[in-house]
């Protein structure tokens, strides 16, 4: 179906009658004989393809994609293959960004930039894509982490570059992916510094303005995301009576029941909000008003100002300190609805960090009177009520844990109701006091929630 001729100076031609009958004739250039016979053997295969009407088989798409963007024009000139659709990478680059600007978020949309930047200071932007080989991608990766680039960062571009090439693929630009084997899982940048309410005390005197205050409180104590969402917070968000805070997600609200959730507001906090409240200016409904330019540089100076060491990933790092500050007294499942991610967001990058007032909190509770074997603990007294002048009646008021008790009328039950004031609802406990004082009691007044501890 075709053969190699041989031209002066060594050249080579593929002679083939090609689908309408015509003769063709595909000049290679300089090749060796060898060379032009394995690309006869390709030219025959594409020949068959385009006579019987089938795609070529998938050796042979794999072969046209690896051709040099000349030697594929000239199949496509004399009818064996489609035109491909070539760009360099400086023009792929722009043009896929701007592809992305109007649905990416500004943050997401600046980090693209950067590894847009990284991979034209590495290649160029004449560059064409199909030249790009794994080995050459694998190159550019070694060349990110020999320029200081840390590890995580690193495997960030190598994300945003699968994205960006897996694109050119799609719109069939490329045959695959040149970076598509390149690490780029995510892994928790190294950094255990955590803010300590001490520090957190004296950088809040350093802040030189209000809205620092309330900037920094809302990362420190409510662990938002700065600015993304410190910056969309408005008063209306703020549930003055039952302590919770609002807060818009720019960063999670494509998932389903992730734009928005609620956060607890400690007591310093409500404090900095209502006197953020009261200086607010009359229509002024944001509750941040700065601008977002410079901010982690002003909080480094304020930092430092304050006195205390400074650290890297200045707001992310309060946002971490502010969950392992919730984690030492609240259920983890219920810090990462508050924080904002999944239990295993928190485990792997956030509260992977114990601090050393935890270690000591642990430390008390293993002090050597309470490491005592129990039976050299001191006898507890019974707790028994006396018995009434009445018979067959039990005291009109009883003391249970330094708690003044009464008796209620009933009978016919052996539960007792009462009132937790930490969550002001009718809880029924059951009680196991002395045989003498089987009757239901009501607990008068409340108990602190140490005391309710003490008391079982």
């Amino acid at each position: 179906m075709a053969s190699v001729v041989n031209d002066p100076n060594g050249r080579k031609r593929i002679l083939f009658i090609g689908s309408d009958g015509k003769r063709r004739a595909i000049r290679l250039g300089k090749a060796s004989m060898k060379q032009a016979d394995a690309f006869k053997v390709k030219v025959e295969q594409l020949v068959s393809a385009t006579v019987t009407g089938h795609p070529p088989d998938d050796e042979t798409n794999r072969w046209l994609a690896t051709l040099e963007d000349a030697v594929h024009a000239k199949l496509a000139t004399v009818g064996l293959t489609s035109a491909r659709n070539s760009s360099s990478l400086g023009a792929w680059l722009e043009k896929y960004l701007d592809s992305r600007r109007t649905e990416l978020k500004p943050e997401s949309l600046r980090k693209l930039e950067q590894t847009k930047e990284k991979l034209l200071a590495h290649f160029g932007p004449a560059r064409a894509l199909r030249a790009i080989t794994l080995d050459q991608a694998a190159d550019w990766r070694q060349w990110l982490l020999t320029h200081g680039i840390s590890e995580a960062t690193v495997r960030q571009h190598c994300r945003n570059a699968k994205t960006i090439f897996n694109e050119a693929v799609e719109r069939g630009l490329i045959a695959q992916s040149p970076v598509h084997k390149l690490k780029s899982g995510v892994i928790a940048a190294v950094n255990d510094r955590y803010v300590t309410s001490e520090e957190a005390e004296k950088i809040l005197a350093a802040c030189p303005t209000l809205q620092w205050r309330l900037l920094f409180g809302l990362a420190r104590f409510a662990g938002l995301r700065t600015p993304s969402e410190t910056h969309l917070l408005t008063w209306g968000d703020v549930d003055w009576e039952r302590c919770r805070l609002t807060v818009r997600s720019p960063k999670t609200e494509h998932f389903a029941g992730k734009d928005q959730r609620i956060v607890p507001l400690t007591p310093k906090l409500m404090a900095i909000l209502q006197e953020g409240f009261d200086a607010a200016q009359e229509g002024q409904t944001r509750i941040i008003t700065k601008s977002r330019n410079n901010l982690r540089r002003a909080l480094k100076t304020i930092v430092a100002n304050a006195g205390v060491a400074e650290w890297d990933d200045m707001f992310q790092t309060l946002r971490r300190s502010c969950e392992i500050e919730w984690a030492q007294q609240h259920p983890q499942f219920a810090v990462s609805q508050w924080i904002g991610h999944s239990i295993t967001v928190s485990g792997k990058h956030y509260a992977n960090n114990v601090p050393d007032e935890l270690f000591d909190k642990a430390a008390a509770r293993t002090s050597p009177e309470a490491a005592l074997n129990p039976a050299q603990q001191p006898a507890e007294t019974p707790r028994q009520a006396p018995q009434s002048e009445e018979a067959g009646q039990g005291p009109a008021s009883i003391s249970i844990g330094g708690c003044n008790v009464l008796r209620e009328v009933a009978n016919s039950s052996d539960r007792t109701r009462t009132c937790d004031p930490g969550l002001m609802n009718p809880l029924l406990c059951q009680l196991s006091y002395a045989a003498n004082c089987p009757q239901n009691i009501t607990i008068l007044g409340t108990l602190t929630r140490r005391e309710r501890g003490a008391s079982g």
